[in-house]
């Protein structure tokens, strides 16, 4: 795997602002799994946010991430559903992909930007103009 590439986080914007922002970054799935789940590749991230959260009415951060900066270990391996996902999802990736799983949590001097997801008017997840 590429780790000289950024790594992308999907997270519900009313959640990453309830973090303080004086310490690392540790969202629910962090307790719940014991790893932050991230994507290698921004389709495949927008790929997660339609599937997952395709009738949320929450607003979606992406959080863009050096993975040379990381302080928690960084291991690629087999997708995990979230624990919030339901049964029943479209989301099937081939089986070989790999995705990032951050176990600790996210030291913030590794976030290179955040942003929030864009909807096209079908309400389908896209990214923003600008960060395609």
């Amino acid at each position: 795997m590429n780790v000289t590439q950024p790594i992308y986080h999907l997270v519900g914007a009313a959640e990453y602002q309830a973090q303080p922002l004086d310490q690392p970054y540790a969202p629910g799935s962090l307790r719940q799994e014991g790893f932050i789940h991230c994507t290698a590749e921004k389709s495949l991230l927008i790929e997660v946010a339609n599937a997952f959260f395709a009738d949320s009415g929450v607003e979606l951060l992406v959080l863009v991430i050096d993975p040379q900066r990381l302080t928690a270990r960084l291991v690629f391996e087999p997708p995990v559903p979230p624990v919030h996902a339901s049964e029943q999802t479209s989301f099937n990736p081939p089986p070989q992909t790999l995705f990032p799983h951050l176990y600790g949590p996210l030291n913030r001097e590794a976030v290179l930007d955040i942003f929030a997801l864009a909807r096209k008017t079908n309400g389908r997840w896209c990214w923003p103009p600008g960060k395609e």
